[in-house]
């Protein structure tokens, strides 16, 4: 069993939905999943969101760990109560320690 990290930089309506599509095929073979949401990504996790609602509903389901990155939900109106309760919000050391120590393998999207 292999941990991956996948990050996902676009927003779900314009081809957002890869990291989440490849997150459930990879937990379907057993393997530890991260999705870290980044830039316009963030949208994902506005739990008013319908699109992102479902991807985010459908990884927490399949087992995938959702974090989406403060600087990018902050500059996109994405905090406090306004993000979905299955997201945790992160920082960039985070992402750093997730790349550089904690995950296997990574993919940008």
């Amino acid at each position: 069993m292999a941990s991956y990290l996948l990050i996902e930089t676009k927003n779900p309506l314009d081809g957002g939905a890869y990291a989440f599509e490849l997150g459930q095929q990879l937990r379907e073979l057993e393997h530890d999943v991260t999705v870290y949401l980044l830039q316009d990504a963030v949208f994902a996790a506005r739990k008013s969101f319908r699109t992102g609602r479902t991807l985010i509903e459908q990884a927490d389901r399949g087992g995938i760990k959702v974090l989406a990155d403060a600087v990018s939900a902050r500059q996109r109106g994405v905090t406090g109560d306004r993000v979905a309760k299955e997201v945790r919000v992160s920082d960039m050391p985070e992402l750093v320690q997730l790349l550089m120590e904690r995950a296997d393998k990574a993919v940008w999207h």
